[in-house]
C-alpha cells in the first residue's frame, strides 16, 4: 500500500508542474520551454506507472486466468471468449517472445494503457494536474491491473474522445471499433458519447430524465435480454449475473452532478466538452440506480465516470470568486484521497487482489 501511495504522491506531483494550456506563455520561448517540460515530466510519469504495472506477477483477481487462457489461446482452442484483435496480439507476442512467456503480454498491454491514458488526459483536459490526480485517486490507474482488456478500452476511450469534440467522426469511431478488437463492452460509447454530446437540456428535454429511469426500472426483462444477445455466457452465471446496487458509485455520481449544477450556468451550459461529461455523469447515475439488475453494471457505467476526470477540473476552472474556488478545490482533493485509501484499503479483497505487489523482477 505504501509502495502504490508512494506512486501516486510523485506522479501527482510531476503532473502538477505540467501545463497543458501554457497559461505562462508570452513569446514561442516561453511556450518552447513549457512543452520541452511537458514532455520531460508526461515521460516520467509514463515511466513510472508503466515500470509499476509491466513488472507485477499475480497482481489483480483475474492474471492467472489471463495466463491460463493465453495457453489455450496458443494451443488453437475457440472457446476462449477473448476478442480477436487480443487474441491475435497474445499469438503475435508469444511467437516472437516464446512459448509461454505471459510477462511479455502484461507489459505490452500496460505500454499501450499507460500511453493512451496519458495522451488523452493531456489532449482533453482543462486542467491536467487535477485530472490526473483523479484518475490516480479514483483507481483507474490501479484497476487496469485486473480486466486488462476492459481497462486498455476505457484508455482508448479518454483518447478518442477528443475527435468527437472536434466533430471528426471517422476518427472517433475507428478508434471505439479498434478498442472493440479487445473488448466487444466498449461499442455501447459510440451511441452513448453522441447521445451526451448532442443531448442539450431546457423544459422541453427534461421529460427525458423520469422517461429513462421507468423505462430501465419496468423495462427489467428486456433490458436483460438485449444484453445477453452479446453477453449470452453472463446469464445465470453465479457470480456476474447478479443484482447489486453500488451505492458509493450512486453518492460520487450524484455528488458530481451537484457540484457541476451550483455552477451550471457558468461552467456546463454552452461548453461542449463540459455537456457532454456532464451528460454522461447523470446517464451512469441513472443506471447505477434503476439499472442495478444489469450484468456487471460498473462495466456499463465506467466508460461514463471516467468523464469525472474532465469535467470536474473544466467546472472547477470557472468558479468566479477564489475563496469558493479555493474551498471547492481543497474538499474535492480530500474527498478523492480519502476514497483513494479506502480503495486501496479493499484492494487486500481476494476480489480485487492489488495487495499485496509482488513483481517477477526478483525471483
Amino acid at each position: 500500500m505504501i509502495l502504490y501511495l508512494l506512486v501516486t504522491a510523485l506522479t501527482v506531483l510531476a503532473a502538477y508542474f505540467v501545463n497543458s494550456a501554457y497559461v505562462g506563455k508570452r513569446n514561442n520561448v516561453a511556450k518552447s520551454r513549457q512543452e520541452m517540460l511537458n514532455g520531460v515530466l508526461l515521460a516520467g510519469i509514463f515511466m513510472v506507472l508503466f515500470t509499476l504495472s509491466a513488472l507485477r506477477i499475480g497482481i489483480g483477481n483475474d492474471y492467472w486466468t489471463y495466463r491460463y487462457n493465453f495457453l489455450h489461446i496458443i494451443s488453437g482452442d475457440t472457446k476462449v471468449s477473448y476478442e480477436i484483435g487480443f487474441k491475435l496480439l497474445v499469438r503475435v507476442l508469444q511467437g516472437l517472445f516464446g512459448y509461454d512467456n505471459y510477462r511479455v503480454v502484461f507489459a505490452f498491454m500496460a505500454f499501450l494503457t499507460c500511453a493512451f491514458f496519458l495522451k488523452g488526459l493531456f489532449d482533453s483536459s482543462d486542467w491536467f494536474f487535477l485530472s490526473f490526480f483523479l484518475f490516480m485517486a479514483n483507481g483507474f490507474y490501479f484497476m487496469s491491473f485486473s480486466n486488462v482488456r476492459y481497462y486498455f478500452a476505457i484508455a482508448v476511450c479518454v483518447y478518442a474522445v477528443k475527435f468527437l469534440f472536434r466533430r471528426d467522426y471517422v476518427k472517433f469511431i475507428f478508434w471505439i471499433l479498434f478498442a472493440a478488437f479487445f473488448h466487444m463492452s466498449v461499442l455501447l460509447v459510440i451511441p452513448a458519447y453522441l447521445a451526451a454530446y448532442y443531448l442539450k437540456w431546457s423544459r422541453k428535454t427534461l421529460w427525458l430524465v423520469p422517461a429513462s429511469c421507468a423505462a430501465l426500472f419496468f423495462g427489467k426483462s428486456l433490458v436483460r435480454r438485449l444484453v445477453f444477445v452479446f453477453y449470452p455466457y453472463y446469464e445465470g452465471d453465479l457470480i456476474l449475473d447478479v443484482e447489486s446496487v453500488s451505492y458509493a458509485n450512486i453518492g460520487k455520481c450524484l455528488a458530481v452532478l451537484v457540484f457541476s449544477l451550483l455552477f451550471y450556468k457558468r461552467a456546463v451550459r454552452g461548453n461542449e466538452k463540459a455537456e457532454t461529461f456532464f451528460n454522461l455523469n447523470l446517464f451512469a447515475l441513472i443506471i447505477y440506480s434503476f439499472g442495478y439488475y444489469i450484468p456487471e453494471t460498473s462495466r456499463v457505467c465506467y466508460y461514463m465516470v471516467t468523464g469525472h476526470v474532465f469535467l470536474i477540473p473544466t467546472v472547477l476552472r470557472s468558479v468566479p470568486d477564489k475563496r469558493q474556488k479555493a474551498f471547492f478545490t481543497g474538499a474535492i482533493l480530500l474527498c478523492y484521497a480519502f476514497y483513494l485509501l479506502v480503495f486501496l484499503k479493499k484492494s487486500w479483497d481476494s476480489t480485487i487482489m492489488l495487495l499485496p505487489y509482488l513483481t517477477w523482477l526478483f525471483d
